[in-house]
């Protein structure tokens, strides 16, 4: 097995876990929706941000700087103490629901 890749079900923490995969709209309102919960809330994305693509023409005409439309998706959920932003989903332990994922 990969030393990077690990189970996200065995992550120390709570007992009870919820796991995001993808960081668009519904996946940051989900995680900021859990993010005072008593549960652990992991959020799994291939990209370390969250981008306004309806803006990204604006950026091309040098409207707007790339930084306007762009956030690091971990400085949008700063305040959410519980939740963990994790790199790619590498897969999935059907036998025990878990997919398993790259920190980073």
């Amino acid at each position: 097995m990969d030393p990077f890749l690990f189970d996200v079900a065995a992550m120390p923490g709570t007992g009870s876990r919820v796991v995001i995969i993808g960081g668009g709209f519904a996946g940051l309102n989900a995680a900021r929706g859990l993010g005072g919960a008593a549960i652990g809330v992991t959020l799994i994305d291939h990209h370390n941000y969250h981008l306004f693509q309806l803006l990204l023409y604006q950026v091309a005409m040098a409207v707007l700087s790339p930084g306007d439309i762009a956030s690091p998706i971990r400085a949008i959920l700063s305040r959410a103490r519980n939740v963990t932003v994790l790199d790619l989903a590498r897969g999935r332990a059907p036998h025990r629901r878990s997919p398993s994922a790259a920190a980073g």
